[in-house]
């Protein structure tokens, strides 16, 4: 193995709107997963909000997503949201989509993507169900 070669293969990145704005602004359901399906929430988005900062999070997950595959991983690129009053109602649905998504994509690591401290309180949720092996934030 060269040091070129990724050790995590199955990389998933997680674009993470933990007060919801894809639901509550751009009419969109989480969990999405998958390259399109994301740029399509992105847009949605942006549309409703241009500027809402999550949705330069999304781009900036999928961008991360791209170069990943080009690298030679295996990524995976998906949104999480919780709810608009934040809180415990907030992560433990973040908690339950990330359930969903690992059951059908069987991640070695995970790379999250946010838009700030907020979004970022989940990390701790996230490491219980699969290493993180960075964060990126997304400032505008």
């Amino acid at each position: 193995m060269s040091d070129d070669t990724p050790k995590t293969k199955n990389v998933i990145v997680l674009c993470i709107d933990r007060d919801d704005d894809i639901g509550s602004k751009g009419g969109v359901k989480t969990p999405i997963v998958g390259r399109d399906n994301c740029i399509h929430a992105g847009i949605r988005l942006a549309i409703e909000d241009p500027e809402e900062a999550d949705s330069n999070a999304i781009f900036a997950a999928i961008k991360l997503y791209e170069e990943l595959v080009r690298k030679g991983y295996s990524p995976e690129v998906a949104l999480l949201s919780g709810t608009y009053k934040r809180g415990v109602e907030a992560d433990e649905k973040i908690a339950y989509q990330l359930q969903d998504v690992l059951q059908k994509y069987n991640a070695d690591g995970a790379v999250i993507v946010s838009d700030g401290g907020d979004d970022e309180t989940v990390l701790p949720i996230i490491q219980n169900m699969v290493p993180v092996i960075s964060v990126q934030r997304v400032v505008i």
